[in-house]
């Protein structure tokens, strides 16, 4: 199960039909609380998180992280994806630890992750 957290729904749309069809199961909200919603009803936890850093309501893809690892685990792992080029922005979204691609994301370099994430540990 993946989670996507983009409140632009051109771009959400696209994230799940790109997951899909390398086979997984997506939940495709515009917000955190949209994903929780979601999630509440599938009944099943996130493998892995992919949020765009700048969401709406000043919302930002790190706390979308955060809450969601709060309410499911802390490690899922998850991935920020930014098409900001401000420095203060790019800082913050580096000082969060989380891993990032920069828009527009390669489709093959997010398979790539994806799967190195979701592997299992030897």
């Amino acid at each position: 199960m993946i989670v996507v957290v983009e409140d632009e729904a051109i771009v959400l749309a696209g994230y799940e039909m790109l997951f899909e069809s390398w086979g997984y199961r997506v939940v495709a909200a515009a917000s955190v609380g949209d994903a929780l919603s979601q999630l509440d009803r599938v009944g099943e936890p996130p493998a892995f998180i992919l949020a765009d850093y700048r969401l709406k309501k000043g919302e930002t893809g790190t706390e979308a992280v955060a809450t969601l690892r709060r309410a499911f685990g802390a490690t899922i792992p998850a991935l920020l994806v930014t098409g900001d080029t401000a420095v203060d922005r790019l800082r913050d979204v580096a000082a969060s630890g989380l891993p990032i691609l920069h828009k527009p994301v390669n489709g093959r370099q997010l398979h790539d992750i994806l799967r190195r994430s979701l592997a299992p540990a030897a």
